[in-house]
């Protein structure tokens, strides 16, 4: 525990220099050197704009994993939570006209983004209480990942066909970005600075999800995660903490999709597709589950192998395929778990850990075992 309490900073620390060089980083970045001349290539503004994308589908990833990885509750329909903070910014953001039976509902256009973030969160927190509300107590394991999954399905189903409303397959488009305080009004407008906007964001948002990992309520949930009926012996309400669990994992997609809307200035229902609940699961799980910067590491992971496969083969997804199975049978922990075994263990035994079952079995148990330095 004393080492955690005085290691913070350092993690923060390289967190704040990730994202520092995260657009430099990125296929394409200005670090990249020409094999012709030896020379740097000049920085190309689209590649901060995929580094932008890292940074929202992080935010997503880290909800994802406070659920999965923290209180072991698998949800299939993460993205419902993306999609309604996105929309909820742009409804706001670009004002709509409806009616709802006889009454007529109007909304003028505004720019207002601490407003917007707001409605994002509250709406994402409202949805994700009453269904934990209905679900936690009455499901568990699969069947719980399942129940989400058609909730999600339902929130897709809506902004699929309610065009009055969400602007039906085509979304809402032509979105204005925010003018923030103190700054020119089209300060936004640049790739540089949009990316310094997301960059803080995140930085905020992880420094909060390190707060909720770490906190008392954090040490509840991995007892829950690890044994349901012990917590509950220990005199834990158990339903309680999974409820409030599945509401600040909500909070983080919010952010992402808030974010993303602003980045993208449009939003369509493919946000809250199956589609993008599986990719957020195969980042995380890249990553490394449970792990605290783990799914922000597979986020990158990810979009750098797509954008990278998908300039040579439209057949990226396998290519990410393969990877994803290579780290499933190398390393099941993901990435980070691979860099906590080289610190742990050092390269030899990593390497050994990661090709041989029997080497894991034996360094696991040399672990678990009670050392005796007073004698056999």
């Amino acid at each position: 525990m004393k080492v955690r309490a005085t290691s913070w900073w350092l993690e923060f620390g390289l967190i704040a220099v990730a994202l520092v060089l995260l657009p430099y980083l990125m296929p394409g970045g200005s670090l990249d050197l020409n094999p012709m001349t030896g020379d740097r290539l000049p920085f190309h503004p689209g590649f901060t704009d995929l580094a932008t994308t890292v940074l929202a589908f992080a935010l997503f990833a880290l909800g994802f994993n406070l659920l999965f990885g923290h209180s072991g509750e698998l949800s299939f329909g993460h993205a419902m939570f993306f999609t309604i903070g996105a929309y909820a910014t742009a409804l706001y953001t670009n004002g709509f006209s409806l009616a709802i039976g006889p009454f007529p509902v109007h909304h003028d256009p505004a720019n207002n983004f601490v407003i917007t973030l707001v409605l994002a969160l509250g709406c994402s927190a409202l949805w994700a209480w009453l269904l934990a509300r209905l679900i936690v107590p009455r499901s568990s394991g699969i069947y719980y990942s399942m129940i989400t999954l058609a909730f999600a399905q339902v929130v897709y189903f809506v902004t699929f066909h309610w065009s009055d409303l969400t602007g039906g397959e085509d979304g809402l488009q032509a979105i204005a970005r925010p003018h923030l305080p103190g700054l020119p009004a089209n300060w936004l407008s640049n790739a540089t600075n949009i990316y310094i906007f997301a960059a803080v964001l995140t930085f905020v948002a992880v420094a909060i999800n390190y707060w909720i990992v770490h906190s008392p309520f954090g040490s509840v949930l991995h007892a829950i995660r690890e044994n349901k009926q012990r917590a509950r012996f220990l005199g834990y309400d158990v339903n309680k903490f999974r409820v409030n669990a599945f509401v600040l994992s909500s909070l983080f997609p919010a952010i992402g999709g808030w974010l993303w809307v602003y980045f993208q200035q449009s939003i369509n229902p493919d946000a809250g597709s199956v589609d993008y609940s599986g990719r957020v699961v195969m980042m995380a799980l890249l990553g490394g589950i449970g792990t605290f910067v783990g799914p922000m590491i597979g986020a990158f992971v990810y979009w750098d192998l797509q954008n990278s496969v998908a300039q040579q083969s439209k057949y990226w997804p396998a290519a990410i395929g393969v990877v994803f199975a290579i780290f499933v049978i190398g390393a099941p922990g993901g990435i980070g778990s691979a860099f906590e075994g080289l610190r742990r263990y050092g390269l030899r035994m990593a390497l050994r850990r990661a090709v041989s079952p029997e080497a894991r079995l034996e360094t696991d148990l040399a672990e678990e075992l009670p050392k005796n330095e007073d004698g056999p």
